[in-house]
């Protein structure tokens, strides 16, 4: 094993010291404060797995678990009340209904009639409709953000331009501050592939950038896909935090108490998609390890806008605090994330636009993603006609 000294001004300089002279397998054995900045002990040849293994073999085994006794006696069950059977509607009902839900489909296509064509004699409100199309936001949400604009905006072209750009960012809900200094134990939940393990590593560089690594820890309980453990024990190696695994709620307990002098812990959580049957076991382990875990989402912009709804809210058991946009370099519009999070009033925490750690990380701010999203517009624009904007804006008939 080779060890080496590392001075430098900030974490991020000394990282990246390592990185470039040791590899990116290299290990941090120890860091701390000195006048001008910080140290670091780095190591190469460092054998992780025969450190786990050796940290297996101490762990104490578990009890193996109790076999029920049966009860003695009669086994007397209660009879199972027979449900209800619903009778069938009568026919005269169901063409009643049939005919309601016509004349609402009718009413429905007039009024929007109506809207568009009062629409298309306010310029300003069209090009307004047309910018939010280009930015990605949902045809309702456009909607109602254009009717917010005052009746005197078209007087002043220049506030015409940017004032719907000012009424999406008043819309898109964000953490006051830079949420991860506040410590706690934050838990990354969310679908597979949008970047969890990545952006675990970005917020644990971000808070060793001021804090140090001292009050700082990683967890994993992601058991499910084949070197998801070892991604997060490169990066707590390189970092030099400790990782942590938990299988079971009962595990997860045991290693939060061990870590209940650390100011931050972080779970990286498996990736699980919102259908499948388990996830609802994964929230539940959460929900039963401790109460003090608080769960932000991790979301994909470049997921289409009634996906990113579905994963909301099947992760709504997790009772979200916040969510991490991620992929916003890979994607031409995000318009369909902002509107998911304005929809569920779910706070934006942070945005990553990259696979750099810790760089490519930001605090959510409104005005910045709302700049991130016509930035993206301009470089491509798309082409939006005006039958396409009625068809969007709900008056199918009022283009023809």
């Amino acid at each position: 094993m080779k060890i080496k000294r590392f001075l430098a001004k900030n974490m991020r300089d000394a990282i990246r010291m390592v990185r470039e002279e040791q590899g990116a397998d290299a290990v941090i054995l120890s860091n701390h404060r000195v006048a001008g900045g910080v140290e670091v002990v780095a190591a190469t040849d460092y054998d992780a797995a025969l450190m786990q293994q050796a940290v297996r073999r101490s762990a104490p085994p578990e009890p193996p678990p109790e076999t029920p006794k049966p009860d003695r006696g009669e086994d007397v069950r209660p009879a199972a009340t027979p449900a209800p059977i619903a009778a069938p509607a009568a026919p005269e009902l169901q063409q009643l209904r049939r005919e309601l839900g016509g004349m609402k489909r009718m009413l429905e296509t007039q009024i929007a009639g109506m809207a568009w064509r009062e629409l298309q004699e306010q310029p300003q409100k069209l090009r307004a409709l047309q910018t939010m199309i280009n930015l990605g936001i949902e045809p309702r949400l456009a909607r109602e953000l254009i009717a917010e604009l005052p009746a005197d905006a078209a007087a002043d072209t220049e506030r015409a331009r940017f004032l719907p750009l000012g009424l999406l960012s008043r819309r898109i809900p964000v953490v006051a501050a830079d949420a991860i200094h506040e410590g706690g134990v934050i838990a990354l939940v969310g679908p597979t592939g949008v970047g969890k393990t990545t952006t675990i590593a970005k917020l644990a560089a971000r808070y060793a950038e001021l804090h140090g690594t001292r009050d700082l820890a990683l967890v994993t309980t992601d058991h499910f896909r084949v070197g998801a453990q070892e991604q997060l024990f490169n990066y707590g190696r390189l970092l030099g935090v400790p990782v942590q695994t938990a299988a079971t709620a009962d595990e997860l307990r045991a290693v939060l108490a061990r870590l209940a002098d650390r100011k931050l812990v972080l779970i990286d959580t498996a990736g699980i998609g919102p259908r499948d049957a388990k996830l609802q076991a994964q929230l539940g382990t959460m929900a039963a390890a401790s109460a003090k875990i608080r769960s932000w989402l991790v979301l994909s912009a470049n997921s289409h806008a009634a996906d990113l709804d579905d994963v909301i809210r099947r992760y709504a058991k997790a009772a979200p605090a916040a969510c991490v946009i991620t992929k916003l370099d890979e994607t031409l519009r995000i318009g369909g994330a902002l509107s998911a999070v304005i929809r569920h009033k779910l706070p934006v925490a942070y945005g990553c636009d990259g696979q750099r750690v810790p760089e490519d990380i930001e605090p959510g701010r409104a005005n910045s993603l709302v700049l991130r999203a016509m930035q993206l517009a301009r470089t491509t624009p798309a082409r939006i006609d005006d039958a396409t904007l009625a068809l969007q804006f709900g008056a199918v008939h009022a283009a023809q």
